[in-house]
């Protein structure tokens, strides 16, 4: 019935720091407090004194825990706590009644104490018949109480009283919290009440996990009282999630319902109805009611066999649940939040006779390596000026958790050091199956004084290390290394503003280390000790899994457009784990990023980087364990998606074109054979010597041979006995799915290739690609989906920063080519690059400033006067030496870079140009022109006078000069200051002002007929000096010199060619400067050259984008519609259409012309992969910038011959917004024509000087009837706090619009007087093109005002379409009369139709605002004599 502790002495009290200590012993246990008495100034005090804690009745858990403090007893201020340690419970809990422990302290940061213990003697009594607390709930009968019991008494929670509980705060070694712990028991429930009431019971079925079978289709079946409801059916998964609200409605006593089940089961939907069902989990109504609110919330339910109990868990079950009588309140059910820290196993209810296994999580962790630094170096920056302490530390301490189910454990603090070697083994208890599907793997730095910081988080999933079924196998993992991944890795003093990724919250977005780990499953028992060192033995057992082999990661890019960022020089950066991270001084130098390149305006809103005909490359040397074993079989897989994501692609076009069933039939038989040769193909297999598998390894490829060579057999039954075309296609998209769960490889220790958008020395945007993905194999099977093929990369902001800064763009689109492989392997890198040829040049920079208006290269502000980019590593061109291998073909040259040959107006159709005109006076004297400058730009540089200033060829003047008087200034255009130097112009003049200024401006504009080239060369000087020009060498350079600037550079190149194709690329510099600390001859000596790959020429394109219509756009103002408009980027190049007003689907009909596309690379290798375009649609705003609507890629099919016959057909492609939710579709299509000299196909038709698209691509029409019968309006919303009592409809079908009359008072009729409305139209023949049907109801208020309360849309009309084959004499539509016809057209898909204003229901299925419509849909003959009678004498007809 209770525990006794004796507190029997302490030995080696730290002393205080002028005697000794006066020690006194604190217990903690489950949440009281008890102490010693304080004994005076004694280093080995001995107590003798009895604690004791009442247990209440509860039994012992293995997991309860003694916190013993020990605290030196101080009369003023706080009692200072000398030392603390855990004393664990689980001997005593398995039967011991006593124990005696000496355990040894540790101070308040978990260091050990030398010498320092505390000796106790433990006595356990435990109470005679007491239920053992457990962590899940047993939904079954309760002991001491029978049925009769339960029919009289009420069954409810009382919750006792709340006790303080100490415990360890995750993460946060020696520091505690407090947590409130509430007892709950349960009392019997009262008489029941026997009359009938309305009872509704919803149930809403969340999701499964663990689901017991292999490639199954699972689908849950609720019932409740005999009504029997189910979930949609889920293909090949264990873990369906199904997230469906169930309800129930009955008319019954509370004594009755109550007694009744609730059933649960899952069955699997591809087996026969006999032995179909996995689990079942069965409780009753009143269980749910007795909770607080009558509800359950998120709870898990255990599944069982019905017919064996003591078979075993099935699966687990989330569900909420609620029972709802007269004047109940429904809950809420919306989605829980997923923390990992909370106690899975405390929400399970389980059935009656269904135990669950103790089990135990071994987890060995060994070691972690690449920690990036998370401490200031202040300190160490001291002791090093006052010459203390010589050796470098590393500004990291870091230690590890691992979580499981709510339970955490924690390793020991390795102090500075970031290649922590932990050698130990945390076990976790835990009952298996557990409902919990991921370890958390935290690794944290300590810190003294603040809170301990998280260096990265990492989950490894249960299913993905464990197999289900008849040969399933436990989890197992290792050992092998977890990649960490979370914000950048550069230290800063500044708070980390993308800190959430490193908690797991949202995909890292840099390399932060790896962790080398391994983790066995035992059943049977849970863990004596949580924390053990691991045998020597085993540590040198895991040192062949660490055997490196040398990779190469080569990535070429040609082209960088949709750049964003435009405020300094743009360059991108390539790293695989750490190797590559150019602003990590940690790393070595090596060719990682391209050169730095401001980018060029691309004429309507972004930026591109003008490469030209030299694409830089990239290559990086790394080291790694060859695990390509694993990588190879995971690239088949993929192989086999890709080719069957294909196939089923082109079913589902032929279904869609209603191709005959014979025809479809032989396309789904050819699928069917090519999926089942893919399924021959062998998997790679383990080389001895070459790779180190574990037992993971083996147990993953014996499960996936099974599943293959089961699919493969369903392939080819599937073969022989499909016979229906819709049931067929369903069962290869069911192969599909358990495709997809096959290829997931759960040891990739590689760490993904992770591509940096830099400016300056900013991360701007990234990309992460795994490494399979472009992993080289000899075996052309095995290599990855991408790798060394051209590929399109959309940049990411990191983290929330799109969100939280609004930014919807894309931050650039990169067109790359990225090859991983192995050193011996890097020939096959080099002959894939056939289109170009690859070039390797030394690169270094002059530099030189401006001292008393003349250049030097004297000091150059602090850096070499030849140095690299950055200007921190001095290179001379004499120090340069070709490494062993290489030699030079040729001498140094200046290499400008690209984008300062392009003017200011590159890429501009308009610009505007500016001068200044300036003036000044002598106080008390008139003004006068300024004799030294009298005319300047705005940064003050002198320019030609006004009408001096020449208009570039190419262009045109718009206008005459105008004076701006869209600024602060007077009425002339004046602004004033007192010197111009110093600024602070104003609107107004002062008698002290003596200088002042105007701003003159002129627009002019291109040529059609003489386009202005983009690119322009500047003169032959420029080109021949090729100097850059800043105020300072870490801003901007520019091409033009300022009278501002103080320093310029240039860039010098020479060129390299290999005498042996394996040579390494890094140079032997020679560094004989005295002046040079070793950090700068280090880097010095590792210099990376540039290596482009060179195009012989471009050939021109021109692109024809035909943006036709969209539809469901959503709304971006407060109307509820937008002013929509679509913006088409391609390559270089960007357009826009025209704003449209008012609509949600609008039809643009419009052609936008790309004129004069530069492309490099093989014609039939674009033919292939053409190069995507992007089209972003936007609502125009007046005031502010434009709000974006959503964005879709398409491409285009090119064409090497204008004369090429194919034309583009018309596709709807789907519009995402920046949540990547659906956002409407866009019809449109795209052709690229090469420019041969050929005259290419006449421009389309131009309406209003805009390009329409043309016949033969544009729907072909035919002349339509839509009758619609609006009968009313129900359940109208308030609209702007004000009722909806007089409104009308609008319907707008491809432009054209009728309106119904306006509802007097809804409240006396809400049925329209006139209902009858009638369209003649032209609407495209194909249902592909059918416009939407778009339905809006105004509100006719005071004032005039007609406010848009409702909006509603019908995508497609076609499911209203008449059948003209069936015509019916008897039957004659009223609104259709037709002189000269002897039959009328009987409209047989009219229906009367329920539409939802707001397209949108609660979970209780209540239409927010409803309109009754009927629609019919006629087809008309083009013939004169053919008249309409209009709706009122239809009536009356």
């Amino acid at each position: 019935m209770s525990l006794d502790v004796f507190v029997v002495s302490a030995a080696n009290v730290p002393k205080e720091r002028f005697g000794k200590s006066d020690p006194y012993v604190q217990i903690v246990f489950q949440g009281q407090k008890k102490k010693t008495e304080v004994i005076k100034d004694e280093e080995n005090p001995t107590w003798n004194q009895r604690l004791d804690f009442d247990l209440g009745g509860q039994a012992l858990q293995p997991s309860d825990q003694l916190v013993v403090n020990l605290f030196d007893y101080e009369k003023i201020g706080r009692n200072k706590l000398l030392g603390t340690c855990n004393v664990p419970m689980g001997n005593l809990s398995q039967g011991k009644d006593s124990l005696e422990v000496s355990p040894g302290l540790t101070d308040s940061n978990q260091r050990p104490l030398q010498g320092v213990t505390v000796t106790l003697k433990i006595h356990y009594k435990a109470p005679a018949g007491a239920v053992k607390k457990q962590s899940s709930g047993t939904v079954g009968s309760q002991p001491g109480m029978d049925e009769t019991d339960a029919d009289e008494e009420q069954i409810e929670d009382i919750e006792e009283e709340e006790e303080e509980e100490v415990e360890q705060v995750p993460g946060q070694p020696g520091k505690t919290r407090k947590k409130k712990k509430t007892h709950k028991r349960r009392k019997i429930r009262g008489k029941l009440s026997s009359k009938p009431q309305d009872f509704q019971i919803r149930i809403k079925v969340i999701e499964g996990r663990q689901i017991q079978g292999s490639n199954i289709k699972p689908v849950c079946r609720v019932t409740v009282n005999h009504q029997t409801k189910q979930t949609r059916i889920k293909k090949g998964t264990n873990s369906p999630f199904w997230n469906q609200v169930f309800f129930y409605n009955f008319h019954t006593s509370p004594a009755d319902l109550f007694d009744e089940i609730i059933d649960f089961q899952v069955f699997d939907s591809k087996r026969l109805r006999s032995d179909s069902l996995i689990g079942s989990f069965k409780m009753d109504i009143g269980i749910v009611h007795d909770e607080r609110g009558h509800t359950f919330q998120h709870k898990w339910l255990l599944l069982g066999d019905p017919e064996d109990p003591m078979a075993g868990a099935k699966g687990y079950l989330k569900v909420s649940a609620t029972v709802l009588g007269p004047g109940d309140v429904a809950p809420d059910f919306k989605p829980a939040v997923q923390d990992d820290s909370e106690d899975m196993e405390a929400n399970l209810l389980r059935p009656a006779g269904v135990t669950l296994r103790p089990a135990t999580f071994s987890v060995r962790l060994y070691g972690a390596e690449d920690v990036p630094r998370m401490d200031s170096a202040m300190m160490q920056g001291v002791k090093k000026f006052f010459g203390v302490g010589t050796v470098q530390k590393e500004l990291v301490d870091p230690y590890a958790t691992v979580s499981f189910a709510g339970k955490e454990v924690k390793s020991k603090i390795m102090y500075q050091c970031d290649h922590p070697e932990w050698n130990q083994e945390l076990r976790l208890g835990l009952r298996f199956p557990s409902m919990c599907e991921r370890i958390r793997l935290q690794v944290l730095d300590w810190d003294r004084i603040t809170e301990d910081d998280t260096i990265a988080t990492s989950f490894v999933k249960i299913p993905e290390i464990s197999g289900l079924g008849e040969n399933g196998f436990l989890p197992t993992f290792g050992p092998t290394h977890i990649n960490l991944y979370g914000s950048p890795r550069e230290y800063s003093e500044l708070p980390d503003e993308y800190e959430a990724l490193n908690m797991g919250k949202g995909e890292g977005v840099a390399y932060r280390g790896r962790a080398l780990v391994e983790i066995k499953t035992v059943i049977g028992e849970l863990p004596d000790q949580v924390i053990d060192d691991i045998h020597n033995d085993d540590v040198l057992r895991v040192q062949k899994f660490l055997r490196r082999r040398k990779y190469k990661l080569h990535a070429a890019f040609l082209s960088a457009t949709m750049v964003s960022e435009v405020d300094a020089p743009v360059e991108f950066e390539v790293s695989i784990g750490n190797y590559g991270n150019k602003l990590d001084e940690s790393v070595p130098p090596c060719s990682s990023t391209t050169q730095p390149t401001n980018p060029v305006f691309d004429g309507c809103h972004y930026y591109f980087l003008p490469w030209g005909e030299t694409k830089p490359c990239t290559v990086i040397d790394c080291h790694w364990e060859d695990i390509s074993f694993r990588l190879e079989a995971v690239n088949l897989i993929n192989s086999i998606i890709d080719k069957l994501e294909v196939n089923v692609a082109k079913v589902r076009v032929a279904e869609q074109s209603r191709l005959e069933a014979p025809q479809i039939a032989q396309v789904i038989i050819s699928t069917l054979d090519e999926l089942a040769a893919d399924l021959s193909k062998p998997f790679p297999q383990v080389i001895e010597g070459q790779h180190q598998s574990n037992d993971l390894d083996r147990l993953i490829s014996e499960y996936r041979q099974q599943e293959i060579s089961n699919l493969k057999d369903e392939v080819l039954r599937l073969r022989e006995n499909a016979t229906v075309i819709v049931d067929a296609i369903s069962e290869i998209e069911g192969f599909l799915a358990s495709l997809k769960t096959l290829a997931v490889e759960p040891q990739n220790s590689m760490p993904d290739v992770i591509i940096w958008m830099l400016s300056g020395n900013d991360r701007i945007a990234y990309y992460r690609i795994p490494a399979a993905d472009v992993l080289f194999s000899a075996t052309p099977d095995y290599c990855g989906r991408n790798c060394g093929k051209l590929q399109t990369i959309t940049m990411k902001y990191p983290g929330n920063k799109a969100e939280k800064e609004n930014k919807p763009e894309i931050p650039a689109m990169v067109r790359a080519k990225i090859w991983l492989g192995l050193d011996k392997h890097e020939h096959e890198w080099h002959e894939m690059q056939t289109e170009g040829e690859l070039s390797v040049f030394a690169e270094t920079y002059e530099n030189q400033v401006s001292m008393i208006g003349n250049w030097t290269n004297r000091a150059p502000m602090g850096r070499p006067k030849w140095s690299d980019n950055s200007g921190k590593v001095k290179l001379t061109k004499e120090k340069f030496n070709p490494p062993p291998g290489w030699r030079w073909e040729a001498e140094w040259y200046i290499s400008p870079e690209l984008s300062m040959l392009y003017d200011k107006d590159a890429g501009h159709k308009e610009f505007l140009e500016d001068v200044y005109e300036h003036a000044l006076r002598v106080p008390g004297m008139a003004w006068h022109q300024f004799p030294q400058k009298p005319w300047s730009d705005v940064k003050g540089d002198e320019m030609p006078a006004r009408d001096d200033i020449e208009l570039p060829e190419g262009w045109k003047w718009d206008d005459a000069w105008q004076v701006d008087l869209n600024r602060a200034v007077d009425e002339e255009g004046w602004e004033y200051a007192v010197e111009a130097t110093l600024g602070g112009y104003g609107p107004v003049e002062k008698t002290y002002h003596m200088c002042r200024r105007r701003r003159w401006l002129r627009q002019r504009s291109v040529l059609l007929t003489a386009k202005k080239k983009v690119e322009k060369e500047k003169s032959a000087k420029d080109a021949q000096e090729g100097w850059e020009y800043a105020i300072l060498f870490n801003q901007k350079f520019h091409a033009k010199e300022h009278r501002i600037d103080l320093c310029r550079r240039r860039r010098w190149h020479r060129k390299m060619v290999a005498d042996s194709p394996s040579a390494t690329c890094f140079f032997q510099m020679q560094d004989d400067d005295k002046d040079s600390d070793d950090e700068d001859k280090y880097k010095a000596a590792l210099t990376a050259p540039r290596m482009f790959l060179t195009y012989p020429g471009a050939h021109k394109y021109q692109l024809r984008a035909y943006i036709y219509q969209a539809r469901d756009l959503i709304a971006g103002d407060d109307t509820g519609l937008s002013d929509p408009f679509a913006r088409v980027s391609f390559l270089t190049q960007s357009q826009q259409t025209e704003k449209l007003k008012k609509t949600l689907c609008p039809m643009w009909d419009q052609t936008l012309l790309f004129e004069e596309i530069e492309i490099h690379g093989d014609p039939r290798v674009i033919v292939q992969q053409p190069p995507p375009l992007v089209i972003e649609l936007f609502d125009h705003d007046r005031l502010g910038s434009d709000e974006f609507l959503g964005r879709t890629m398409g491409h285009p099919i090119v064409k090497l011959d204008p004369a090429d016959p194919r034309l583009p057909r018309l596709a709807w492609y789907e519009i995402k917004t920046k949540k990547n939710e659906y956002g409407g579709e866009l019809l449109a299509a795209f052709e690229l024509y090469k420019l041969t000299g050929k005259d290419l196909p006449f421009l389309p038709p131009n309406r209003d000087g805009v390009f329409i698209v043309p016949n033969g691509i544009r729907p072909v029409m035919q002349r339509t009837g839509i009758e619609v019968l609006a009968w009313g309006v129900r359940n109208m919303k308030k609209f702007q706090l004000a009722n909806v009592t007089s409104p009308s409809l609008e319907f707008e079908v491809s432009g054209q619009v009728m309106k119904t009359n306006k509802i007097k008072n809804t409240k006396r009729n809400p049925n329209f007087d006139e209902p009858l409305l009638f369209y003649d139209i032209m609407l495209p023949k194909e249902e592909l093109y059918m416009p939407p049907l778009n339905i809006k109801i105004r509100d006719h208020r005071q004032f005039g005002r007609q406010p848009t309360v409702g909006i509603a849309v019908l995508k497609s009309l076609e499911s209203f379409r008449a059948d003209l084959s069936k015509l019916d004499t008897d039957n004659i539509p009223l609104s259709l009369l037709t002189a000269g016809m002897d039959t009328a057209v009987t409209p047989v898909n009219g229906a009367d139709h329920v539409i939802d204003m707001a397209v949108e229901e609660d979970e209780t299925g209540t239409l927010k605002k409803v309109l009754k419509v009927s629609f019919t849909l006629l087809q008309l003959d083009n013939q004169p004599n053919h008249s309409f009678v209009t709706p009122s004498v239809c009536r009356g007809i």
